[in-house]
């Protein structure tokens, strides 16, 4: 399933690159992540609560930035698997100015899922997925806003 959107932050060009190119500050934007532990400078083991209803489990992930092109864009991949599942995420951001202290962020969001998880049916899947991808852009936003 693929999801896509954008949105603007009041912050510089380079800033926000800097910021969503951190793996240690892209982390700390998931919701219901129970633990975290630093690979390296470009990847990150996560335990994540997720799920819908009754179907809701924790989910052993691996984030991994995958390539930077420095100020302009980024690819993230989120690869894991949990009792109820396995997740497949890649997702691609592009930035660019609307002013000096203005940027906007072209997201999309490429995903994958298999196990008990995918019985959901696509509508509930849905609706979890928009979910979580709000949460996000709204932690991201936020994050400018301290």
């Amino acid at each position: 399933m693929e999801f896509k959107g954008q949105f603007d932050v009041k912050a510089d060009r380079h800033t926000v690159f800097s910021f969503i190119s951190d793996i240690e500050k892209i982390t700390s934007l998931i919701p219901d992540v129970q633990s975290r532990e630093k690979v390296n400078e470009t990847s990150s083991k996560l335990i994540v609560k997720a799920g819908q209803s009754a179907i809701k489990g924790k989910f052993n992930l691996l984030l991994e930035i995958l390539k930077k092109v420095e100020d302009q864009s980024i690819e993230i991949s989120a690869k894991g698997s949990g009792a109820t599942g396995s997740l497949d995420i890649k997702a691609r951001y592009d930035i660019s100015s609307n002013s000096p202290d203005s940027t906007t962020v072209n997201w999309i969001v490429d995903f994958t899922i298999g196990g008990m998880v995918a019985t959901m049916g696509s509508r509930i899947i849905n609706n979890t997925a928009e979910k979580y991808i709000s949460v996000l852009t709204e932690s991201f936003r936020k994050a400018f806003e301290r």
